[in-house]
């Protein structure tokens, strides 16, 4: 079955288990399942939801691509000047250059795995048992209310202009029921937002307190409350209400689970699967037998001299970091290419593998920490919390001075604590900011781009714009 012919139009799709993901599952997921049987029990419905989260892991999104574009867009990241020692990907990613027949692969993946949701919230109820009870069946549905506000959020963020620009600007279908024969227009970025915001929020009323699914490797590869309270206390960000990204990053921040990784621990925490009382909230499992990870695309391979090498950092990113700054730490040279340094948050778990992969970090606490801050510098409160403390708490963790915490300072403590984790381009975006590059050597035409412009916003795929008549293309494409 080839993935990307999977359009809208086929939102009916039922093979929820399509992963066969050892590592993230400890059982095998349901795989090619009936409409009938998929919907009957409990059983098969967990199986299902185990399986909604494999396609965050493809290529297209969180395994590489998403991230990537996010970093190379921004002025983080670039193509390395050595030719002969990439592989040649990712080359327009860089220069902005997208067409709706060369765009963001996205699409597909995330109303995949909205149709999977669909599918999970529609039916779940009723379903309880002598052995299942009105909360097993809870906790499965708030899962897949967070699976489906995380992707609506990353199709707004990829294909429509910021919520804080132009909220009642096209957006993107919501679709809450599958229906083959469905051609669902655009709805408003708003209108967007909203829903996340509803998705969320029931998640959070459904999901027991000290939920945690059992049938993973990795914990925190699956859902929890905090990761519910992190993506609204993201979402809210983004829609600028400043006192409920607040209130949501500190409901995180003092639930007493997570702790800031220190200045020794830093370099050595990524990649592998997360551990109790560290900084990871949410984090999508890498594994090689993952059917959605396209072989040699995984986001290590992209990372790593060892790899293709695909995606190198910047100076422009390198050189922010003060002597001592143990972020600055994060990047390897080799020494067929001693000019250039790639992250290290994408260390493979196993170095032997060929290709190697690599656990994607998507939630964490210092995040947490920056979102408070910002939003206490715009005009939230939070009672003994202050927005120079919060940056303290990142900085004295870094080995990085102390600063205060005006919006300019708050953004560039962002890009660097986030670098090379997909937030960049989006905080751009949010905030107006046109992206102006030094280290640059792409598309003369793409190494300034002002805020606002059409380029923000990338195009509707050509597959989707071809099947569906109600479908509007983005402005400029």
């Amino acid at each position: 079955m080839n993935m990307k012919k999977i359009m809208i139009y086929a939102l009916s799709l039922l093979t929820f288990g399509l992963s066969s993901c050892n590592g993230f599952l400890t059982e095998e997921p349901v795989t090619e399942l009936d409409t009938e049987k998929v919907l009957s029990t409990y059983e098969s419905l967990n199986k299902a939801t185990l399986g909604a989260y494999s396609a965050l892991n493809d290529g297209t999104w969180y395994g590489a691509g998403f991230v990537l574009s996010c970093e190379l867009r921004a002025g983080n990241a670039k193509n390395p000047t050595n030719t002969d020692f990439t592989s040649g990907r990712y080359i327009n990613e860089y220069s902005w250059i997208y067409l709706d027949s060369s765009t963001s692969g996205l699409w597909t993946y995330a109303y995949f795995v909205i149709a999977q949701a669909n599918n999970i919230i529609n039916n779940v109820d009723g379903k309880e048992t002598i052995d299942v009870t009105t909360q097993d069946l809870n906790n499965i549905k708030a899962e897949a209310l967070f699976l489906r506000a995380l992707s609506y959020f990353d199709l707004l963020r990829t294909y429509a202009q910021p919520y804080t620009y132009e909220p009642q600007g096209l957006g993107v279908p919501v679709v809450l029921t599958v229906d083959k024969d469905a051609r669902p227009a655009r709805n408003t970025v708003a209108e967007g937002f909203d829903q996340i915001v509803k998705d969320l929020l029931m998640a959070e009323e459904l999901m027991d307190d000290e939920y945690v699914r059992a049938d993973v490797t990795d914990a925190y590869s699956a859902v929890s409350k905090p990761a519910i309270w992190g993506l609204l206390s993201r979402t809210y960000l983004y829609m600028g209400e400043w006192q409920k990204c607040a209130d949501y990053a500190t409901k995180v921040i003092e639930c007493g689970q997570f702790n800031m990784f220190t200045e020794s621990q830093l370099p050595n925490v990524w990649g592998s699967d997360a551990s109790d009382g560290g900084e990871v909230i949410f984090e999508v499992f890498g594994d090689q037998k993952n059917y959605y990870n396209e072989y040699w695309e995984d986001i290590s391979w992209m990372t790593s001299p060892s790899g293709y090498a695909d995606v190198a950092s910047t100076a422009d990113l390198r050189d922010l970091y003060e002597e001592g700054d143990v972020r600055g730490s994060l990047f390897v040279s080799h020494k067929e290419a001693p000019d250039h340094f790639w992250t290290t948050k994408y260390k493979a778990k196993d170095p032997t593998a060929r290709p190697s992969y690599a656990n994607i970090v998507v939630i964490r606490l210092s995040e947490m920490y920056l979102n408070r801050a910002e939003a206490l510098a715009r005009g939230a409160a939070i009672a003994g919390a202050t927005a120079d403390n919060d940056l303290l708490t990142i900085t004295s963790n870094r080995g990085a001075s102390p600063v205060t915490a005006t919006i300019d300072n708050i953004l560039l403590e962002r890009r660097k604590e986030l670098a090379f984790e997909g937030h960049l381009v989006y905080d751009m975006a949010r905030t107006g900011t046109s992206l102006h590059r030094v280290d640059y050597q792409g598309a003369a035409d793409a190494k300034d781009i002002e805020f606002p412009s059409y380029r923000w916003a990338l195009p509707i795929p050509k597959g989707e714009m071809d099947a569906n008549p109600n479908m509007v293309q983005n402005d400029g494409y």
